[in-house]
């Protein structure tokens, strides 16, 4: 179904390529969602590639629960990705409870990743440096320390370090949405929110191009870094899983998926919101 407003279509799984590392925590509990509810709530989020190809956006435990579950296709909504008035990217901030010297100490293994002291007025918002020696991310902690990591080589090198730092708390992860003033306030009220977590990690955000430099590489971002706001965001469309049928035609299944969707209303919601979750 394509609009003036959205597009969503029902595509094979194998043409998507995906830019971040599974988190598999969530994908168990999606996984025995979607066995109980029988139901697809909301769309994954794809950028058009070109040739029937398309990126991962959004979506990527729906995407890995749907091959377990053993589903050839899913529903997309379609989004242009050079379209910076309609999506904007942006980062998450990893949130956990850890020692930070055992942290600082796994970090320092690798001799290539440079730790440093830093002041909590030179945290901000930053761009990753794509070759050189630059910032890799930047540790809080809610004692008021500032630790930077930085690094040489080239963009590639950078995001396995990324997910070697990463591969110390993965399973120990909280997530935040990056504030857009980052300074001493915005990150005490984090902890307050996550009265149990003592430390966050903070990553620089990427610009389209680099995510698809990556995802065409192989060398997958890691799990909850990369934050996609689409204004007209798709939500709620409760597609019943019998729908994609892997001995249905995808001409078929588009046209199913379009009976439903015609029937429901649809509202574009122009505010920002605030969720309780």
């Amino acid at each position: 179904m394509k609009t003036d407003r959205f597009q969503v279509e029902v595509i094979l799984i194998k043409d998507i390529l995906v830019h971040e590392e599974l988190d598999p925590s969530n994908s168990k509990e999606l996984i025995n969602f979607l066995k109980k509810s029988q139901t697809l709530s909301n769309p994954i989020i794809v950028a058009s590639l070109g040739g029937k190809k398309y990126l991962q956006l959004d979506g990527m435990n729906r995407i890995h629960s749907f091959k377990t579950l053993g589903i050839k296709t899913i529903s997309a909504q379609i989004v242009d990705y050079n379209d910076q008035e309609k999506i904007e990217l942006s980062s998450w901030l990893h949130i956990l409870k850890g020692d930070i010297k055992e942290f600082l100490n796994f970090i320092k293994k690798d001799k290539s990743l440079i730790v440093s002291q830093g002041k909590m007025d030179q945290v901000g918002h930053r761009y990753i440096k794509e070759k050189d020696f630059g910032r890799l991310c930047t540790i809080v902690t809610n004692k008021k320390e500032v630790f930077f990591i930085s690094t040489g080589g080239n963009f590639s090198e950078k995001i396995k370090r990324m997910n070697y730092l990463v591969s110390f708390y993965k399973n120990n992860l909280s997530r935040g949405a990056l504030p857009y003033t980052l300074n001493h306030d915005s990150i005490k009220n984090f902890f307050k929110q996550y009265l149990n977590d003592n430390v966050i990690v903070i990553f620089p955000t990427f610009t389209p191009q680099q995510i698809i430099e990556s995802a065409k590489s192989g060398i997958l971002l890691p799990t909850g870094i990369t934050r996609h706001l689409v204004k007209g965001r798709v939500l709620n469309i409760d597609l019943p899983l019998s729908l994609f049928n892997n001995r249905k035609s995808l001409k078929e299944q588009n046209e199913e998926q379009d009976k439903i969707l015609l029937k429901k209303r649809s509202r574009l919601y122009e505010e920002a919101t605030v969720n309780f979750e």
